[in-house]
This record gives structure tokens, C-alpha cells and sequence, in this order.
């Protein structure tokens, strides 16, 4: 078992050379709701040997895949090359980043100003403009963000299933993305502000072949739903740092109080006195001689007081007590961990036992919040958080 990669057609996910990657370096790092990044390494002899527009920045993507004991492969990472490669006299690097160094690059907008017809540079009409949804989930939202930015832009193609339901119901959500606010607009901006919301969807782009020819590629999209933020898996891993026979050879227990908080400030749009303000606090958590811990943030285009308050509370959820966190690395090649069977974003059972200070012993439900790894081996160092429900 080893790692694979292929140079790939970033906008149609065509299939092209399988690189011979150096593997005693290069790195790799999968955190979620956030940009993936890796570098991999290849002799400059065989890229000499492959037209440049296979491996210019951003036309070019690069799809890593772990190769099964079958033969089989299991897409892992895919991405464009952002740079022109880092080079020796022998070796290129290449350096890596998902989707969402993509979509950090688009813009939310209802239609395309830049393509050929009747609101082709139109500024004006542009500025008036504004995406409104109501009655739908953040996950839904955040999928038609998505759509907006690429399938209705000039050169916006990207190879994307949307894997999860889209959900509408008069109940659920709405958003309004004002056209004149074009520096707010940013589509990787708006998918991280939907799941950064109080009880906000996961969003995870993860690679995956579109059939049984492994001809081509694509991203699907999944999400949480209204009632479920954390994305739908078929199977949970199951970790035991207690046994003797595991697949484990490390772990560390960690917090981080950062975030604490029991009063948080939120603003909105307008200027000096005119700013909308909305403020949340919890006063049980001043008892006891605890003292007061504020935190003030942002959303400086709404002029939502709701959407405030549910910014607002999100953090002042998540500032109740420090995040207990748990860093382990395991054999990525055992089956109890395999890669491949468990992504980011998946809840997974961690058994402690009585050696640790800031855990009882037992066995937790925790969330896997990021990965890495390297080519060398299937070594992955995985971070688990507690969930703040």
C-alpha cells in the first residue's frame, strides 16, 4: 500500500500522467471547514516530458489517491498546483491547495457582468444586484453559493456533484448577498461564515472518481443538515488507547481556552453611531467569582439583528469552557483506521483510560477536525475535538 498521484484537468477533471513522486518528503494537511494543502515531489526529467499547461498553476490540479491492497484507489486530496513548481537542478516541488484555493478566488454575484450579453460590464446593475434565499438550510445555501460562482461564470467550470439534500421549508434560513458588497462577497468567506454559525453545517469537498473508468474526477459537496451539522457517515471509527494490541503510538491531551467567553459584542453594518450593535451574555457563568470574559466580532455587511445575535451566540456557546482536544497518531494502514474509511469531519469513539487528568475514563464521541500526514508511510496524526452541542 502507497501513495498515488495524478496530474489533473482542473476544470473538466480529466485524468493525466501518473507522477513519480519522491516519497521520502512532502507533506500533507486536511483540516476541516478549511483549505487542504500538500506538496509533492517529481524529477524535473519527467516533467520536461509532459506539455506545461498539465502542470500550470491553477489549469493543472494534482489528485492524490491511497492504493489499496486490491489494486484499488481511494481518492484522498485534489487540488490545484497554485505556484509555479520550487526547483533543484533535478527535482520539482509542487505545491498544492483544495478547492478552496478555487473558490477564494470567485465572487457571489446572481449572474456573470464579465460574459458576453445583456449585463456584460454593466456596473450599475451589478451594484443594484443582490442573492437572496429564503426558506432553505445553510447547506442548501451553501451549495447554491457554490453554483453561483461557478457554473453561471465565464471560465467558473469546476467538477462538482452536490452529494447532500437540498433542504426548503418557510422555517429555515434566509441570506441576502448585496452586489455593491463585492469585498464581503468572497465565496470561500460566505461557505466559512455558514458553518461558523451556531449549530452551522460542515462542509467538506472531498475527491472522488465520476465512475468505474477512473477516467475523470470531481469534488462532492457534502454538508450537515438543519437538524444534523455534522455530514452523514456509514461507518465510525473506533480508537482504544487502552489496549495493548492497537494501532495507535501516541496521543495528547490538550485544551485550548482561547475562546472563553461569557459576554460577546456583535456589530453590523452602518458607521460610527449608526453601527448596528447586539449583545448576548450569560450571567450564570459569572457566579462564583468568575469573572467577566469579553469578546467582541464582526460581520460589518449585515444589517440582520438576528443574524448578529446568531453569530453572537455561537461564540458565546462555544466560550462556555475550554475545548478539550485530543492529538493521535495511528497506522493509517490497519483497518480499525484505515485511511480511506473515515474523512474529516466524521465523529468517531475514543476509549480513554484512568491516566489522564483532564478526561475521566470512558469512552467519548469526538470529532475529527484535521489530519496529516506524509508520503513516507500511512502514519496520520489526527485531531479530535470534543462537540459543544
Amino acid at each position: 500500500m502507497s501513495w498515488v498521484a495524478h496530474l489533473v484537468e482542473t476544470m473538466t477533471g480529466k485524468l493525466g500522467t501518473r507522477l513519480k513522486i519522491s516519497t521520502d518528503t512532502g507533506t500533507w494537511n486536511y483540516p476541516l471547514n478549511d483549505t487542504e494543502n500538500w506538496s509533492v515531489k517529481v524529477s524535473k526529467e519527467q516533467l520536461r516530458e509532459i506539455p506545461r499547461g498539465w502542470w500550470k498553476w491553477y489549469r493543472a490540479s494534482v489528485l492524490v489517491s491511497w492504493a489499496n491492497e486490491d489494486g484499488s484507489l481511494t481518492p484522498w486530496l485534489l487540488g490545484p498546483v497554485i505556484d509555479l513548481p520550487q526547483e533543484t537542478r533535478e527535482v520539482a516541488t509542487l505545491f498544492c491547495e483544495g478547492i478552496g484555493a478555487l473558490l477564494s478566488h470567485r465572487t457571489v454575484l446572481p449572474r456573470d457582468y464579465g460574459a458576453p450579453g445583456e449585463y456584460r460590464y454593466d456596473w450599475e446593475a451589478l451594484a443594484r444586484t443582490h442573492v437572496f434565499r429564503k426558506g432553505r438550510s445553510l447547506g442548501s445555501i451553501a451549495q447554491d453559493v457554490v453554483e453561483l460562482s461557478t457554473d453561471r461564470k465565464l471560465g467558473g467550470q469546476l467538477p462538482i456533484r452536490y452529494a447532500s439534500p437540498r433542504e426548503h421549508d418557510p422555517s429555515l434560513n434566509q441570506r441576502t448577498y448585496h452586489g455593491y458588497n463585492l469585498a464581503n462577497n468572497n465565496t470561500w468567506k460566505r461557505l466559512k461564515e455558514l458553518s461558523g454559525v451556531i449549530m452551522g453545517p460542515d462542509i467538506r469537498f472531498q475527491p472522488e472518481f465520476t465512475d468505474e473508468s477512473r477516467t475523470h474526477v470531481q469534488w462532492a459537496m457534502y454538508h450537515g443538515t438543519d437538524i444534523q451539522p455534522f455530514i452523514a457517515q456509514d461507518w465510525t471509527m473506533s480508537l482504544d488507547t487502552t489496549s495493548s494490541r492497537t494501532p495507535i503510538s501516541n496521543v495528547v491531551a490538550r485544551s485550548d481556552a482561547t475562546g472563553l467567553a461569557n459576554r460577546v459584542y456583535w456589530t453590523g453594518a452602518g458607521e460610527d453611531e449608526g453601527t448596528l450593535v447586539r449583545m448576548v451574555q450569560d450571567e450564570s457563568r459569572l457566579k462564583d467569582m468568575n469573572p467577566l470574559l469579553e469578546v467582541v466580532g464582526s460581520t460589518t455587511d449585515s444589517d440582520n439583528p438576528n443574524l448578529l445575535i446568531e453569530h453572537a451566540e455561537a461564540v458565546l456557546a462555544a466560550g462556555r469552557k475550554p475545548l478539550q482536544q485530543l492529538t493521535i497518531t495511528v497506522d493509517g494502514s490497519d483497518s480499525r483506521c484505515e485511511i480511506g474509511r473515515w474523512r474529516v469531519g466524521d465523529m468517531a469513539d475514543i476509549t480513554l483510560g484512568d491516566d489522564w487528568m483532564s478526561f475521566e475514563p470512558g469512552t467519548y464521541s469526538m470529532k475529527l477536525i484535521a489530519a496529516k500526514g506524509d508520503w513516507t508511510s500511512a502514519k496520520v496524526t489526527m485531531e479530535f475535538q470534543e462537540v459543544m452541542l
